[in-house]
């Protein structure tokens, strides 16, 4: 349903909500979140400028907060970037990780047929020890 705030917020804000709530999800699909993984989510939370109740809203009622898609390529890539980034970081690709990223990759607007290839070459270069800046140059 939502907060009365979350009505009068701009889109932006909805936005980024939706990223961190997927990235979440991500992080919770396995049956734990790991302390690479809240790590990782405490950064993103810092660079979306939420504040702690914005994220303790989010991890308390995930079902409140849906993915907003981006608007332009160079967004979708990143936002995949972010994702997988997310099923790397604790050092093991979960299947259902995968397979969860691989939806919100859908959701993004890829096709299902390129992912596995878009997935693997964003992998490749997180373990070449790239970061998500260079990472959506090399994609772009």
């Amino acid at each position: 349903m939502g907060t009365i705030a979350q009505f009068f917020e701009s889109g932006e804000r909805s936005a980024d909500k939706g990223i961190f709530n997927n990235l979440v999800m991500l992080a919770r699909v396995d049956g734990e979140v790991a302390t690479s993984e809240q790590n990782l989510l405490t950064r993103i939370a810092k660079r979306l400028s939420l504040t702690d109740e914005q994220v303790k809203e989010i991890m308390d009622h995930p079902d409140s907060y849906p993915m907003v898609p981006p608007s332009t390529k160079e967004e979708r890539y990143e936002r995949f970037i972010q994702f997988v980034e997310m099923i790397c970081i604790d050092g093991i690709i979960d299947p259902e990780e995968e397979k969860l990223a691989n939806k919100y990759g859908v959701a993004l607007g890829f096709e299902s047929n390129e992912l596995a290839a878009i997935e693997s070459t964003v992998i490749a270069h997180f373990q070449a020890g790239k970061n998500r800046y260079e990472i959506l140059e090399a994609m772009m």
